[in-house]
């Protein structure tokens, strides 16, 4: 696979999940070997925050990106759109804290590649075959495996009546990224927005940018039966970009979330470093 990145520029607005405040984004075509890196303009000052692992300053309920005090967080949504379009080489513009949340999904990144067009740079992409590595936290786990090219497998497993376990899978052969996993939206169960906005987080969320998860009922129809799970699965695929290579792996991911992933992503980190200066 070659290296990719966007035609053109292309602008994205909107509200953060978490901050609740306007960003506004522009996306702009990179050269290859730039990878995906963040110039961010805020109070705190303006710094380039290249999209990897030493980069990552908070995994809690999304991910954060800080360097030389300056923060962009909810990145995970645009880097899944990155993993899942072939893109791998952007500048993204931000004015603000935290980038949009759209609808919950990854669409609105993927809405913006399409009007942009991705353009092929002629270069091959960096790779990475990794040996097996696997990661728990309690029920959670995360294990990767060597394989030709990648596919993941998402179990979401809760004792919730109404979601109980659900599964959803990506093969990069025959899925199609921006049809079946873009479209699914970030989700919180109600007993767990309080203590959301007690963290200072979610001062953003509504029934317009998230799926509330009642006792008895979702609070919007879902996009699939299995929404939920794709979600994840979206949210895996966005912190796995923070390698800066394209993983050649199978994945299996089991009730995990951002800092399980980044501590499978700090081991991988090593790895590919270690055969990047071999």
């Amino acid at each position: 696979m070659n290296c990719k990145t966007l035609r053109e520029s292309e602008k994205v607005e909107g509200i953060g999940l978490h901050s609740g405040e306007k960003s506004v984004v522009w996306l702009h075509p990179a050269e290859a070997g730039i990878g995906i890196l963040f110039r961010v303009k805020s109070a705190q000052g303006t710094a380039i925050v290249p999209a990897l692992v030493p980069f990552v300053a908070d995994t809690r309920r999304r991910v954060v990106l800080k360097k030389d005090g300056v923060a962009v967080q909810t990145v995970e949504h645009l880097l899944a759109a990155c993993f899942g379009m072939g893109v791998t080489d952007l500048v993204v513009e931000v004015h603000g804290v935290e980038l949009p949340i759209g609808d919950g999904s990854a669409q609105i990144w993927v809405e913006a590649f399409k009007v942009a067009g991705i353009a092929d740079l002629g270069k091959p992409a960096p790779s990475f075959i990794p040996q097996k590595v696997a990661v728990e936290h309690g029920e959670a786990a995360v294990i990767v495996e060597a394989n030709e090219g990648f596919n993941a497998r998402y179990i979401f497993v809760t004792e919730h009546p109404l979601v109980g376990v659900q599964e959803a899978d990506f093969d990069w052969r025959t899925n199609d990224f921006a049809a079946e996993i873009a479209p699914a939206r970030t989700f919180g169960f109600w007993e767990e927005v309080q203590p959301l906005w007690e963290q200072g987080l979610a001062k953003g969320g509504s029934l317009e940018n998230a799926i509330v998860i009642f006792q008895d009922r979702y609070s919007v129809p879902l996009r699939f039966q299995n929404e939920l799970a794709r979600h994840k699965l979206l949210d895996l695929m966005g912190d796995l970009m923070l390698l800066g290579v394209r993983l050649q792996a199978k994945v299996y991911a089991r009730s995990s979330g951002h800092s399980l992933h980044f501590q499978l992503c700090q081991i991988l980190w090593q790895r590919v470093e270690q055969e990047a200066r071999a």
